[in-house]
């Protein structure tokens, strides 16, 4: 289901996606917000949430010389800090800090998913080969993990992963990338690699989320998908995922990032 329904909305493309992007952000936000709390910080939803939606709409393209989102989260800094003052001093700046920076990676990390749909030749294609990068790694990792894994990758962290399903993501997510390179019209040898880079880094987007679970002592962020946990389970290695690509997309059309 959860497939389904992020492949038709990467179909309808335009407004449609960057609605549905928004909206996993928004979501993942909170289930962060209640992660935070369980951890013992006092933090501030809508901190979050703001700080999320400025960061994820600063990083879409725009003809405005200072884009009205670059503002909003400017705005987001400065005013959240204002709330910190008349809190107790004990732990007033870790909470603000928790907050505002939560929101910041999710919405920062998933506005270049959203990012993605805009570039050429056709953004589907540069959405086609993160997600089935990023799902060929974690299927690869998990299932192969099970069955021969022996030696722990983050024990501390997160102690189901194994470097022997490390290694079977990052072969099964070069396979994809080159499946996708030729299928479609991006540079083949671009999909190749961005296939290895996306099975090699999209694992710290499951860590980050594994080391935030820890601290809150819960095995998932959330509830919301039956049978899977949370929206920020699904999405934390594609965090990443998008990032990565976008950058080698931008480098291959020789573009500048920002």
């Amino acid at each position: 289901m959860v497939v389904s329904v992020t492949v038709a909305f990467v179909l309808l493309g335009g407004w449609w996606f960057i609605l549905f992007v928004t909206g996993i952000v928004g979501w993942t936000s909170y289930e962060l917000w209640q992660l935070l709390r369980r951890a013992g910080y006092q933090s501030s939803l809508l901190i979050t949430l703001l700080t999320a939606l400025a960061a994820f709409f600063t990083v879409q393209p725009s003809d405005l010389a200072l884009p009205i989102p670059f503002l909003a989260l400017t705005l987001a800094l400065l005013t959240s800090l204002a709330w910190l003052l008349p809190r107790v001093p004990s732990r007033c700046f870790a909470d603000w800090a928790v907050s505002f920076a939560g929101g910041f990676y999710l919405g920062w990390a998933g506005g270049h998913l959203a990012r993605l749909m805009a570039l050429p030749p056709d953004g589907r294609w540069w959405l086609a080969l993160t997600l089935a990068t990023a799902w060929s790694a974690d299927s690869a990792a998990y299932a192969f993990g099970r069955l021969f894994g022996r030696h722990k990758l983050a024990p501390v962290i997160s102690p189901g992963k194994t470097w022997e399903g490390y290694v079977a993501g990052i072969a099964l997510s070069t396979i994809a990338g080159f499946v996708i390179g030729q299928l479609s019209p991006l540079q083949p040898i671009s999909c190749l690699i961005t296939g290895g880079l996306v099975g090699a880094l999209s694992v710290f987007g499951d860590l980050v989320e594994s080391t935030i679970k820890r601290q809150a002592h819960v095995k998932d962020s959330g509830q919301v998908i039956p049978g899977h946990g949370g929206v920020f389970d699904r999405i934390d290695s594609l965090l990443w995922a998008g990032v990565i690509v976008f950058c080698v997309a931008m480098m291959e059309l020789n573009l500048p990032i920002f």
